[in-house]
């Protein structure tokens, strides 16, 4: 009695290779199909999330989550693959838009926080020469407290004072008739001091034969660059020609 041959042995190549394709033909339509964009917008909501979208932009998120559910119940409930695919198709195009949006909203952001860091830097930076100017101020105002402490105590304090304030007074003076030089030299615009008259007096010696004999409308130059030991020599020669 012949034995049985087993099946596989009897079977060529391209009979097994034609049941192969058979097979996974019938696999793949066991499987579900998915809709050409559905992968692409789920990807695309998903990104969207990720980057989280939906704080700025909660309308338009919602929008494209609600385009891409509403794809999901024409492909679960309905089984229309092809209005399912254009639910997907529209949620994707959503959401390239929303992304480009979202990347130029995060951009103005920068821009912002970068104009901000700015704007602080310019006010901290007011806020220092402020400082400054108000601690070169004080130190000023302190010196010149000390210098009108120092004029108060001293006894030659008052011609200090009018030989700083000479170089805003006359430099020159017409005389009148009956004046002479001590009247003139104590007049408040000139000296305030009569005893100075010899600092008028050397200074118009081609002019000037005698200090208490003018003649009216004679024009006398007034020295008032004159330093401290000038005016304390004038002074001497005053006391010595009364």
């Amino acid at each position: 009695m012949r034995q049985p041959v087993p099946p596989c042995k009897n079977v060529s190549p391209i009979l097994r290779s034609i049941f192969f394709i058979l097979l996974l033909m019938a696999l793949a339509g066991c499987g579900s199909h998915d809709p050409v964009w559905r992968m692409k917008a789920q990807l695309t909501l998903f990104q969207l999330q990720q980057e989280e979208a939906k704080s700025p932009f909660p309308n338009e998120y919602e929008n494209i989550s609600s385009t891409f559910q509403q794809g999901e119940d024409l492909l679960v409930k309905d089984e229309d693959e092809e209005k399912a695919d254009e639910q997907f198709k529209l949620a994707y195009q959503k959401g390239l838009i929303l992304r480009q949006e979202l990347l130029l909203y995060k951009e103005r952001l920068k821009e912002e926080a970068r104009q901000k860091a700015i704007e602080e830097r310019i006010i901290k930076e007011e806020e220092a020469r402020a400082r400054r100017e108000a601690e070169i101020k004080r130190q000023e105002e302190l010196r010149e407290a000390q210098r009108n402490l120092q004029q108060k105590n001293d006894p030659d304090s008052r011609n200090n004072r009018h030989e700083q304030n000479q170089i805003r007074q006359a430099a020159s003076y017409t005389v009148h008739r009956g004046e002479t030089l001590p009247q003139i030299a104590a007049r408040p615009d000139i000296y305030n001091d009569m005893a100075l008259w010899p600092l008028i007096y050397r200074a118009n010696r081609d002019q000037i034969r005698d200090p208490y004999q003018l003649w009216p409308g004679q024009v006398l130059k007034i020295p008032r660059n004159f330093n401290r030991d000038e005016a304390l020599d004038a002074r001497r020669q005053a006391h010595r020609n009364r």
